[in-house]
């Protein structure tokens, strides 16, 4: 991708959602957008793709619940003895009796920001948690709870986010900031997140047609197009 063109279309949309926000009514933070059309649809993972952003999406001090492998207590004084930013621990074992029905994993996903998930229960994770998480975009995010240095994992892991849709048609949706953002935020994240997927989906950017960025209400603007040599003007 071309940075300067990044930068031009970072600038030109912010502008435009950032002078209609000012009109509006509520007080929104919306997400920003990466939608990535690609020339063959990719493979499908085994399980859903992480990546790392430069800069986090979620709130300042954002409400954490980990589910974790058991036994519940030894990871529930791992937390406290390390003074991690984890609100909640739910072993496997409480995760399937107590959370059975549909409304109470609804109420779950709703009340935290963020799920981590021990990345040694990640295959058996899904049959227990069910749909709604993935409907509101909580994934649980990957976290080796069986390192040294838990807290730099719980940390890594505030700035990731899961992909869920790839292998499921030509184009993803990854987001890369919010409108709060600096510029510069929006940049840095954006190349961030390219470079990632291209490393962990073969062959890459060979297989990108085109990567656009928006909002949910606004149009989207173009900042690659492997069929197009010139640059695009915003």
């Amino acid at each position: 991708m071309d940075p300067p063109l990044v930068e031009q279309a970072v600038s030109a949309l912010m502008k435009h959602v950032r002078a209609k926000d000012k009109n509006s009514l509520t007080d929104t933070d919306s997400k920003v957008m990466l939608q990535i059309a690609f020339k063959k649809i990719p493979s499908k993972p085994k399980h859903p793709v992480a990546l790392t952003l430069e800069n986090s999406m979620y709130p300042k001090n954002p409400s954490v619940c980990l589910i974790t492998k058991d036994p519940q207590r030894f990871f529930k004084d791992l937390v406290n003895s390390q003074n991690l930013p984890v609100e909640r621990v739910i072993g496997i074992s409480k995760l399937k009796k107590k959370f059975k029905e549909f409304e109470l994993k609804r109420v779950l996903c709703d009340t935290y920001d963020v799920f981590m998930v021990d990345e040694r229960i990640v295959p058996i994770l899904p049959r227990w948690l069910g749909s709604y998480f993935y409907r509101k975009g909580k994934v649980p995010l990957h976290v080796k709870l069986n390192k040294k240095d838990v807290s730099g994992e719980i940390n890594r892991a505030l700035k990731s986010f899961m992909i869920t849709s790839i292998g499921k048609g030509s184009c993803v949706c990854l987001p890369c900031g919010r409108v709060s953002f600096e510029n510069e935020q929006l940049i840095e994240n954006i190349q961030s997140a390219v470079k990632q997927l291209c490393a962990k989906l073969k062959p890459g950017m060979k297989n990108i047609q085109a990567v656009y960025i928006k909002t949910d209400d606004s149009v989207a603007l173009p900042i690659y197009n492997s069929a197009v040599a010139t640059k695009f003007k915003i």
